[in-house]
């Protein structure tokens, strides 16, 4: 009644000769009143993943914290991370309402205080989407140094884009 599908963007096109393996569970699980369908996964490559695919369709979560100074809520996005040049301890998160500068101890304080808010209308689907910007595993300064040596190849920038931020990877063009 209850399936778990975890890292959908590596699963195969097709299970052999069946199709796929995503639509094949769900349809397993139809012959429950009451079943539930759970899609986990990091994104990878923009116009193919699944996760992405399945988080447009849904509602759209994202968790919204307070801004300790202006206490407006906002999703916490990478372009707001700022570090003094060649200095990626230095990383702070700055609100993109009022500008007030945050550090690790204030971005986790706001997190605690967070809610999830759909972005979109709910049709049957929950969607939900975190970055590494809400772990207490990690310092804004910690994930500026892995974002730094990351860009130096689009293979790990792209690991970067999909791991960190949990965003899929657009191909550059020619």
């Amino acid at each position: 009644r209850i399936v778990l599908c975890d890292e959908v963007d590596r699963y195969p096109p097709s299970a052999g000769t069946e199709g796929d393996p995503v639509k094949l569970a769900a349809k397993r699980a139809q012959t429950f009143w009451n079943s539930k369908l759970v899609m986990l996964s990091t994104p990878t490559i923009k116009g193919v993943s699944r996760i992405e695919a399945a988080f447009e369709e849904s509602d759209k979560r994202r968790f919204f914290v307070p801004c300790p100074d202006c206490d407006e809520h906002q999703a916490l996005r990478w372009k707001q991370v700022r570090w003094e040049e060649d200095r990626p301890e230095t990383a702070v998160y700055v609100c993109e309402h009022c500008g007030s500068v945050w550090d690790d101890n204030q971005r986790l304080r706001a997190i605690r205080c967070g809610e999830w808010r759909a972005e979109g209308a709910f049709r049957g689907s929950a969607g939900f989407h975190l970055s590494e910007l809400y772990s207490s595993w990690s310092t804004l300064g910690d994930i500026a140094e892995n974002f730094l040596e990351a860009k130096k190849l689009p293979e790990t920038l792209k690991t970067f884009v999909n791991t960190s931020l949990g965003e899929s990877w657009e191909n550059a063009g020619e």
